[in-house]
């Protein structure tokens, strides 16, 4: 099961956090399934169940004020298309989960065999096997980190788009996947120095221009307007950045338990957000992701660090300055892992190196630890 698209789209209900985020990481460890939300009650998964639009529910039993039971026959009548799957800590509600035609009954505390076994029926269940390698259909694929590159369904070469503002349209209403973006904003941002009425002119024409390449392709989406307002989803399409944000949002430390997950994160993020788009209105969304990514990474070098696993943490290190070559953290954290090791020769050549694109670039000394740092491996 391993290196499928993830195709289906979920949502948990449960009043406990810490269970939520386990069952979260046992699922997107599937490789086949996205958790698109989280509830605490009730009230709140049905309120969001028709943005969310999941494939399967994944509901705990006991909960304040409405129980999983009762949820679950409230999004059969809403959608009786949604898969319902209970987890739970008790035993004594099977026969009645079964009874709302529940996909399967899992006992708390889970395993991920447990897991694999459920998703597999669950797959089954929705048909999604086809030819003798059970081959998962998808909804194309995503990438936005690095080159902004949209593949459709088995399409080996990505989508070649009739315009680039076509493109930029496409990237821009990915950027805001199923928000209400109003009209305004959206040329504002594509086309800040054309009038209204040439705008509208292009906007149309783009709009028509982007859905063509991806109906061309094989991508299934809806892109309506409502009330001034653009609205764009992409069910069943594999995304890097949805992925990286559910596996980036644990509050789980990173540990033996969770560095696996932690780790395919980081590969996700294989360079910046857009880096080869110049579009000025995805800068702010950069930094945030660069953020996620560098306090991600800067935990997991730590966490190499403190059990001296200096390989594993130099690679993580030289990775972010790749990215962030000016960052001074980084580098005083390259410098430490050379020290620890008696690397004399790395150390001295990466702080002559480093010494002199600070000089250069910003016009400064180094810090004060990094120069403590030095005249320890000297004097040592």
């Amino acid at each position: 099961m391993k290196g499928l698209f993830i195709i289906l789209r979920a949502i948990i209900v449960d009043n406990e956090e810490p269970a939520i985020n386990i069952l979260k990481i046992l699922l997107e460890r599937t490789e086949q399934v996205t958790v698109i939300d989280s509830f605490f009650s009730a009230a709140d998964a049905l309120a969001g169940l028709k943005k969310a639009k999941p494939d399967v529910a994944f509901l705990d039993i006991e909960m304040p004020e409405t129980n999983g039971l009762d949820l679950a026959g409230n999004i059969i009548a809403i959608d009786s298309d949604i898969e319902i799957i209970f987890v739970t800590a008790y035993d004594q509600y099977a026969l009645n989960a079964f009874r709302v035609n529940a996909l399967d009954y899992l006992l708390k505390p889970l395993s991920f065999e447990d897991i694999e076994q459920t998703v597999a029926r669950l797959v089954k269940r929705k048909g999604l096997l086809t030819g003798s390698h059970h081959k998962l259909s998808s909804n194309g694929r995503i990438y936005c980190f690095g080159k902004f590159s949209v593949y459709g369904t088995e399409n080996k070469q990505p989508v070649k788009w009739r315009t680039s503002k076509a493109e930029e349209l496409f990237a821009y209403m990915l950027q805001n996947l199923e928000k209400e973006v109003p009209k305004w904003r959206i040329c504002e941002a594509l086309w800040p120095e054309y009038d209204q009425e040439k705008v509208d002119i292009q906007l149309h024409t783009t709009i028509y221009k982007m859905k063509k390449a991806l109906s061309s392709a094989g991508i299934k989406f809806d892109f309506t307007f409502i009330n001034g307002c653009y609205w764009m989803s992409l069910p069943h399409a594999y995304i890097d950045t949805v992925k990286f944000d559910f596996q980036t949002s644990s509050s789980m430390p990173v540990e033996e338990g969770t560095i696996e997950e932690y780790e395919k994160a980081l590969l996700l993020y294989k360079s910046n957000y857009l880096e080869d788009n110049d579009y000025l209105w995805s800068l702010p969304q950069k930094e945030e992701y660069f953020k996620k990514y560098y306090k991600l990474a800067t935990s997991i070098v730590i966490y190499y660090m403190q059990r001296n696993d200096y390989i594993a943490a130099e690679k993580i290190l030289h990775e972010i300055l790749e990215k962030s070559p000016l960052d001074e953290a980084a580098h005083e954290m390259l410098l430490k892992c050379y020290f620890v090791k008696k690397d004399q020769i790395a150390f001295i050549t990466h702080y002559q190196a480093v010494q002199e694109l600070f000089q250069t670039d910003l016009g400064i000394e180094l810090g004060k630890p990094m120069q403590a740092l030095y005249k320890s491996m000297i004097c040592g």
